[in-house]
Parts: C-alpha cells; sequence; structure tokens
C-alpha cells in the first residue's frame, strides 16, 4: 500500500506504508463518518428518484430547464479542476453529488419517454403496399411472336466485346474435339446464354459426323426421348423397351459391340428441370461413360454441379470450361410464362412445334391423325375422344404401325411429353384426347402443311 505527498511544490513522493496502519485508517472515526455520509446521499436519491415517478413529462422537462443541470455540470468540472489535492466535494458545495444524480435521473426518464412516444406512434401505423402491379395495366399484352420481334431489335450493349469475347471461345473448338476423343466430356459454364456457341460448335466442327442434339430447356423433354432417339435414328433400331434402364442396356451393348459407331451428344442446358433428376442423370452419366460416345453440355444454374456425386462424376469424367457469353437466354425463356405476354395459344404452339420436331416421323404423323379426327369433331360436345382400336385400325391403314404394341409405345412417349391425355369411358373403352384447344391444333395442321 502506497501514498503519495506533496511537499512545497516538489514532485509527488512515494512512501510505503505497512498494512498495519492500512488497516487502522479504515477503522478510524473519518472512515466511519464518510460511510455515513454516503448512505445518507444514496437515501436523498431514492427519494428524488420515487417522487420523479409521480410527476408528468411536461414537469420534468420544466424542472430540467430550471435546474439547468448542463451548466452545474459545467461549474462542476471547473470546481474540481481547481481543488487542492486534500479536499473533497461535500454535501454543502454547489456542486454536489446529489445534483448531478438528480440531472441524470431526469435526462434518462425524459429520453425513455421519447422513445416510448417514439413506438406508440408508430406501432399502429399500417405499411401500405402498392396495387399497381402488371395486372391492373391498360395496354394490350403482346404475343410471344410481336415480343421477341421487339426484343431483335433493342441494341445489344457492348457488341464488339461481346463478339470477340465469342471468338476467343470459338479458338478452342480444336482443343475440345481432342480431348473429347482423349476420354474427357466438356460441360460449359458461365453467365449467358451458349447455345449459339454450341450451334457454332456444331455447324463448324460435326457437319460429317453422327450427332444428337437435346435442348433440355424443353418443357416435355424426358430421358426416354433421348434414348428412343438414339435406338431410333441411331442404332435404326424398330421396337419397345419395358423400361429405359432395358433401353439403355440395349445402347451400350451395341456401342461396345461395334466400334464403327461413334455419336456426339449435345445438351443445352443440362441442368434443366426434366432433367435434373436423379435418374434422368444417372442414364447419361452411364451414357456418356461409353468410349465412343462424346458428351459436350451446358449448365447455368449456380447448384448444377451438386447434380452429381462422386460415382456420377467419375462417370461423366468432365472437363470445365468458362465460356461467359453475355448473351441473352432468349430460346431457353421463350416457354415460361411471362405477365407481358398474351395467354393465348402462341405458347401452347410453339411448345408443341418444338417438341413434335424432336420426335421421329412416323410419331408424328401418329399425333397428326389424332390431331385431325379431334377437329373434325370439334363441334360435338359430347365427343370423349378417340378410342384406342379406332385409332389402332386408322394408324394401321396409314402404314404407320405394325402392331397394338407399338402404338402403345408411341401413346406412352406422347403421355411422357404431356402431348394427349387417356381416360376410360363407362363402357371400359380406353378413349385418347389432345389436351389442346381447337384453334392451337388448327394452327398447329396448318404449320405442318407448311413445311411440307
Amino acid at each position: 500500500m502506497s501514498q503519495p505527498e506533496r511537499k512545497g511544490g516538489a514532485a509527488l513522493e512515494v512512501r510505503f506504508v505497512p498494512d498495519e496502519d492500512v488497516l487502522k485508517h479504515i477503522a478510524d472515526d473519518a472512515g466511519i463518518k464518510v460511510r455515513k455520509d454516503k448512505t445518507q446521499l444514496t437515501v436523498t436519491v431514492k427519494k428524488f428518484v420515487k417522487t420523479l415517478e409521480n410527476i408528468s413529462d411536461d414537469e420534468a422537462q420544466e424542472i430540467l430547464e430550471e435546474k439547468s443541470y448542463v451548466a452545474v455540470l459545467g461549474i462542476c468540472a471547473q470546481g474540481v479542476g481547481r481543488e487542492e489535492p486534500n479536499t473533497a466535494v461535500t454535501s454543502g458545495d454547489s456542486c454536489s453529488v446529489q445534483a448531478v444524480g438528480e440531472w441524470l435521473i431526469l435526462l434518462l426518464l425524459f429520453q425513455s419517454n421519447l422513445v416510448e412516444e417514439y413506438f406508440e406512434a408508430h406501432s399502429s401505423s399500417k405499411v401500405l403496399t402498392s396495387d399497381r402491379t402488371l395486372q391492373k395495366l391498360q395496354k394490350r399484352r403482346l404475343s410471344q411472336e410481336t415480343l421477341r420481334d421487339l426484343l431483335k431489335k433493342a441494341p445489344l450493349a457492348f457488341a464488339a466485346e461481346i463478339k470477340e469475347l465469342n471468338q476467343q471461345h470459338e479458338s478452342l473448338f480444336s482443343k475440345w474435339m481432342l480431348q473429347l476423343h482423349l476420354g474427357f466430356n466438356i460441360v460449359l459454364y458461365g453467365l449467358g446464354s451458349k447455345r449459339d456457341l454450341l450451334e457454332k460448335f456444331r455447324t463448324s466442327v460435326l457437319q460429317d459426323s453422327v450427332h444428337l442434339v437435346v435442348n433440355g430447356y424443353f418443357p416435355s423433354i424426358t430421358v426416354r426421348s433421348v434414348l428412343n432417339s438414339i435406338t431410333e435414328e441411331v442404332l435404326e433400331h424398330i421396337g419397345t423397351f419395358r423400361s429405359p434402364l432395358d433401353q439403355l442396356e440395349f445402347i451400350m451393348k451395341r456401342f461396345k459391340e461395334d466400334p464403327s459407331l461413334e455419336l456426339y451428344v449435345l445438351i443445352h442446358n443440362l441442368d434443366s428441370q426434366m432433367l435434373r433428376g436423379e435418374r434422368s442423370q444417372q442414364i447419361l452419366a452411364q451414357l456418356s461413360s461409353l468410349p465412343s460416345i462424346y458428351l459436350i453440355a451446358s449448365i447455368d444454374h449456380i447448384n448444377a454441379p451438386l447434380m452429381w456425386d462422386q460415382a456420377k462424376q467419375s462417370l461423366f469424367n468432365w472437363l470445365w470450361y468458362e465460356t461467359t457469353t453475355f448473351s441473352p437466354y432468349v430460346e431457353e425463356t421463350s416457354y415460361e410464362n411471362s405477365l407481358l405476354v398474351q395467354q393465348s395459344g402462341s405458347l401452347a404452339l410453339s411448345s408443341l412445334t418444338h417438341v413434335l420436331r424432336s420426335l421421329t416421323p412416323n410419331a408424328r404423323g401418329i399425333f397428326r391423325l389424332l390431331a385431325q379426327y379431334q377437329l373434325e369433331n370439334k363441334d360435338n360436345p359430347s365427343y370423349p375422344g378417340l378410342s384406342f382400336q379406332d385409332f389402332y385400325q386408322q394408324c394401321r391403314e396409314a402404314f404407320l404401325v405394325n402392331s397394338d404394341l407399338t402404338l402403345r409405345a408411341q401413346l406412352t412417349e406422347f403421355r411422357d411429353h404431356k402431348l394427349i391425355r387417356t381416360k376410360r369411358g363407362a363402357d371400359g373403352v380406353e378413349y385418347l384426347l389432345i389436351p389442346v384447344d381447337d384453334s392451337t391444333l388448327t394452327d398447329f395442321l396448318e404449320k405442318e402443311d407448311e413445311d411440307v
């Protein structure tokens, strides 16, 4: 224990005091008097706080202004600076501890009342949201084709820089071909549509090679349609399969038996809603593991790599390329509903046309027969649909199928694409119906006639 002392304006001197003297100093009369004064001051402050609880906010404001406790604190600060080392602040001084305590308590009470008033004023007010939505626009909505034409006329920002960027990506085509033949598969990622880039790769490099293009952004694309395209278009197999796994086993067996078979598969949006399932990714991974099948695909979802576990990753054997194009997703989003587009049959017609173009000529002929028969009976309000037996006879006469099993397999594919709907009548007969309005079917047949 030490106690500083001042001697005639000299520097402070440190003197060591024994513990016995310290204990004696604590227990002497002066220490008792200090403790008594402190207790009396505490009781006075408590009585003051109790009195303040019964006064109003206006009275508290008046007391705060009359007392001028801010000025008192300034005087107190000057007094403390002038006091001698051995002097102490007593209860009788103008700048007393009790005055400072009263000022602090008044200030806290006044501020707490302001806070409570603020929240009370804002708690009862209702938050209003604007009802100005796109649904209430008085302007007529656009058709899908009109909206597409308007977007094409919009100037593309940084066109020169984007063109230079795409040229850098196109310089990698020969490198991609080499890596595909070395046993790797290519996956493209980055901001912007990569459809035009893959299409340029197809037209410039794969002109003389057998290749299959899979548009994953189609709303009705399935892995079964991909397998059907390989078995029917590439392997020229006629027949049906009990399940996609049997079809996959058949394809893998044919490619292993015939080393001359080579197939390039280009998949736009491998991470699309219709292809991101566990079963679809497993089948595509096993296809890509074949040495004579070369896969190049694009992904756009930020969480697309989460589709593949370690087993699928080893089957795909990816090489990742960052191919940012900054191109708009025009084709990929053309099948999405928009509040700016008129909800008519134009979107259904566009989807119908794109889906049928991915099917075989026989499949398109079968669907065309069903559509024609449905339009012939459009004036019949009780038309339940075309029965399976009658439809089978019509397809036989048009040389589109050779057995009912072939027709049922084709109808199953139509169901997967949501092109037809089947239901059983009261007599137990199976009826077929296309769930599209008559005007859309009429436009579809007219467009088919123009293409022919």
